[in-house]
């Protein structure tokens, strides 16, 4: 199977603007995080989830295609339901 590259990657996240999605990122070398969230916009070099929390302001993560690249984090679509769909640029 052939690896995928930044373009590639790009492409996929574009496609999926407006996604629900869940993902899991490394906050530092110990600590691991999971959030929900949608993609909310993509650029040339990196792209933004919007994440709404409880009773938290509403804030935005960006990422680079290269974090998903190297899997330093890891996206999972989700349905309607929450349920998971798929992984993006595994």
């Amino acid at each position: 199977m052939p690896k995928a590259t930044i373009m590639d990657i790009k492409r996929e996240v574009e496609h999926y603007l407006g996604r629900r999605v869940k993902l899991e990122a490394h906050k530092s070398k110990k600590k691991l995080y999971q959030k929900e969230g949608v993609i909310a916009e993509a650029y040339p070099s990196i792209f933004t989830v919007r994440i709404q929390e409880d009773k938290r302001k509403e804030q935005k993560l960006s990422f680079s295609y290269s974090d998903l690249l190297t899997q330093s984090v890891k996206i999972v679509l989700l349905d309607e339901n929450g349920i998971d769909q798929s992984v993006l640029a595994s």
